[in-house]
């Protein structure tokens, strides 16, 4: 019940929140997609490629950092038009 409360707020957003919040979630999916691909090319040798995997991990770090921020400027917006 409470998920359900959480996803109707979620789709009232103004659209400014909204649009932010929608391109920073294609965004962060976009480099996961990237990272996994990386980690696929790289093949588990860490001697031979290991600049692949320390792209793909820093794919990672600043794909969670890309959705806190998109999240937390969302919220700041839509507190900020309410």
């Amino acid at each position: 019940m409470k998920l359900r409360a959480i996803i109707v707020r979620m789709l009232n957003m103004c659209p400014l929140a909204w649009y932010i919040f929608k391109r920073s979630l294609q965004l962060s999916a976009f480099l996961m997609l990237c990272a996994f691909a990386l980690l696929v090319e790289w093949g588990g040798s860490i001697m031979e490629r290991y600049e692949l995997y320390m792209t793909a991990v820093s794919l990672m770090e600043t794909t969670q950092a890309i959705l806190l921020i998109g999240v937390i400027a969302s919220v700041c917006i839509e507190d900020f038009h309410s």
